[in-house]
């Protein structure tokens, strides 16, 4: 089982190397889920393939996002120099840009991204027919779920292990984007979910923010069932945490027996995530790194320790109801007014004054810790063993040959030679002490495993010439083993697309209920859709309607009943080659576009082999959860700026949540008629029947309040 790990910078992946990483995952700056992270530019990202490499470390790209037409085309300058310069993966989202990839560079690997949302066996074959070798499953899965697509599916899957859970699923999340234009499927998410919330009867609380997750025995129950890789999420943490992190997930799976330390480096609570089925997910009272609970304060100031505490530490004050009060770096330390560098956990001590109203002491910079790995981290290094093979002799020229086995399995070698040795020693040299100088590689990226010494105990060998020779055959190594991974450049076909144009497109709804539905055959309206449940999840597959005309999921599309269906805009269809792809599938008649798109974007969007829809009116669905927050099957948060969402349970049980005023395109409908679309629809979710026949009536006047939502600005 690999080890998967985050590398936010240069640094980090060099800390995730030396902690034991199998595999390292980056983004190019500019694109990828992490858009608004630090990230890698062109030259770091061919570096860091090459430290990877010279140490037996796979590395992967992320270019997970959806992606417009113009940026698939562009994207391919840059990424062309990294696919010759021997990236081993590709990690995407967007079904177009995977087929686009698959068509052009055959011969890569494509893993596909938790923001897939692959949650069931059917949707991981089907993927894996397009062309993916690997898929990032849905963090959603319990270990059973898990289990049953492990045993009806032969691709690889790898499954997040700890850090940071959406609440929502992760490509089914759009209301970063719908508030503000910063969308979570491109990468640059707002976190509205981590802000505070009030409810409708006022109380208060973080209602969006999980715990992150942690498994540690879990990882072993992975590993019994054949999952290939696990996967630690945190390009946006430390260099500390991640080595740590890595490092513990390592010990676990050499079955070293130790506590993990990642909590102090980064804590806003922690759970099991899914996996077991009935943890505590969330965590309503703060969603920011609060650290981890330190002591309890006394009425007299004093603080009763939870744990043990140094001078150098960072810790906050923090009221009975989470409320940061303020926060220090521990300069004093006092027990029985005598000044103490550390005090221990059990020990009343006093640090200093304290924030009224404080009740506990968390903390968040343990210097103790970061000073050790910090050490760990510089000392440690990461080595490929190879294999040495000397011979030396009277009259003839020393040889020495490395060799090395590459991640595709083939045996890469260097040859060094000396001047023929021509002098007898005075003094006979041992195998042993040559096999010992041998395999004294020292800073480089080597160590020896196997060494072989053809000696005749005759001639005379010199050390600082062996150690020279041993230098230059060990960076000639690193040399070839990097170029064994080079690839020649691939001629890329930038498809053109066509269109058909329709001056008359059809008007067809999407209702909630029997009411509305008669309503809106009642004026005029014939196509008619029922809301469908955005993820098809491995143990709910039965619950999903096969005989729908509108499909929501792909595991709908691959085995629906239906011909002529239509496939919802929660599939992220953002380009001509997402459009193209789905155009592929038998009997599919339209596609709905992403109203994550402007006007301009949508202009771009051409088909003559499917037909193409969009929303035009509708309450537009923000997330979709799995975790069941609320009881109620209705409920409404309000944030801090103005904000409002509508809350229901849907009949899996889910969370929907919805923006509070839909958006209305009506007012602009001539001018949505020129992009020559086959279908625009109404959605209706909240309305009443007078509602509904007030929308469907203003189809004709035009009147209503018009609120575009992305139809203007689009997002970043």
């Amino acid at each position: 089982m690999n080890i998967v790990a985050p590398a936010g910078s240069y640094e980090k992946m060099q800390a995730a190397v030396k902690a034991g990483a199998d595999e390292v995952y980056f983004g190019l700056r500019g694109f990828g889920a992490r858009r608004n992270n630090k990230n890698f530019g062109i030259q770091e990202i061919l570096d860091g393939i090459d430290y990877a490499h010279a140490r037996g470390v796979k590395t992967l790209l992320t270019l997970n996002t959806i992606m417009k037409n113009i940026e698939i085309e562009n994207t391919i300058y840059n990424f062309s120099r990294i696919y010759e310069h021997g990236i081993d993966a590709v990690i995407v989202q967007d079904l177009g840009f995977l087929k686009f990839l698959a068509e052009n560079f055959p011969d890569l690997t494509l893993h596909g991204s938790t923001q897939m949302t692959v949650a069931n066996h059917e949707e991981a074959n089907f993927l894996q027919k397009l062309g993916l070798s690997r898929v990032v499953l849905a963090r959603e899965l319990t270990f059973q779920e898990i289990k049953k697509i492990r045993e009806n599916t032969t691709i690889e899957l790898e499954v997040f292990v700890s850090g940071a859970l959406c609440i929502a699923y992760s490509g089914n999340c759009y209301i970063s984007s719908f508030i503000g234009g910063r969308s979570g499927n491109r990468g640059l998410c707002a976190y509205t979910c981590r802000k505070k919330f009030q409810d409708e009867n006022k109380e208060s609380g973080y209602f969006l923010s999980p715990n992150d997750q942690f498994l540690e025995e879990e990882v072993k129950k992975l590993k019994e069932i054949g999952i290939d890789a696990i996967k630690v999420e945190g390009r946006k943490k430390t260099e500390q945490y991640v080595y740590e992190t890595v490092n513990y997930y390592k010990d676990i799976l050499d079955n070293k027996e130790r506590k993990s330390q990642s909590y102090k480096l980064f804590n806003r609570g922690y759970s099991k995530g899914y996996f077991h089925g009935d943890d505590k997910l969330m965590n309503f009272d703060y969603s920011a790194n609060f650290g981890y609970k330190a002591g309890t304060v006394s009425r007299a100031g004093k603080v009763l320790l939870d744990d043990d505490i140094s001078l150098g530490d960072g810790i906050q004050f923090v009221g009975d109801d989470y409320e940061k009060l303020g926060g220090v770096y521990v300069n004093k330390i006092l027990i029985n007014d005598v000044k103490k560098e550390k005090a221990y956990k059990g020990d009343t001590v006093y640090l200093g004054r304290i924030p009224e109203k404080t009740k506990y002491i968390y903390k968040n910079y343990s210097k103790e810790l970061h000073d050790n790995i910090n050490h760990e981290m510089k000392i440690k290094e990461r080595k490929l063993k190879i294999d040495g093979e000397f011979s030396a002799a009277l009259g003839k020229e020393p040889v020495l040959v490395f060799t090395a086995e590459n991640l595709k399995k083939s045996r890469i070698t260097a040859e060094c030679k000396m001047e023929v040795l021509n002098e007898t020693a005075k003094k006979s040299i041992d195998v042993k002490t040559i096999s010992e100088k041998l395999s004294e590689l020292g800073d480089t990226s080597f160590e020896i495993d196997n060494v072989k010494v053809s000696y005749d105990n005759t001639a005379f060998i010199s050390f600082s010439e062996l150690k020279q020779m041993k230098r230059e055959c060990a960076e000639r190594l690193k040399e070839n083993l990097t170029a064994s991974y080079r690839r020649e450049g691939k001629a890329v076909n930038v498809r053109n697309f066509e269109n058909n144009h329709n001056d008359s497109p059809v008007i067809s709804a999407m209702v909630s209920n029997k009411v509305q539905e008669d309503v809106c055959r009642a004026n005029g309206i014939e196509k008619i859709y029922y809301r469908q449940f955005d993820v098809a999840k491995e143990s709910k597959l039965d619950k999903i309607d096969l005989n729908s005309k509108l499909v929501s999921n792909l595991y709908q599309i691959l085995k629906s009943n239906v011909d002529k269906k239509s496939v919802d805009w929660n599939l992220n269809i953002f380009n001509n080659y997402t459009v193209d792809l789905f155009s592929d599938f038998e009997g599919v008649e339209t596609v709905f576009l992403s109203p994550e798109m402007n006007f301009e974007q949508l202009k771009g969007i051409k088909s003559k082999k499917v037909k193409k829809g969009m929303v035009i009116y509708g309450y537009l669905k923000g997330m979709y959860i799995e975790y069941p927050i609320f009881e109620k099957e209705y409920k409404e948060l309000h944030g801090d700026h103005n904000d409002m969402y509508r809350v229901v349970r849907n009949d899996l049980d889910n969370i929907e949540l919805y923006m509070d005023s839909p958006m209305n395109l009506i007012p602009k409908l001539e001018e949505i008629k020129s992009l020559g679309l086959d279908e625009l629809r109404l959605d209706f979710t909240f309305e009443n029947s007078d509602e509904v026949i007030e929308i469907i009536k203003s189809l004709n006047t035009g009147k209503g309040k018009y609120n575009p939502y992305c139809f203007e600005r689009g997002i970043f």
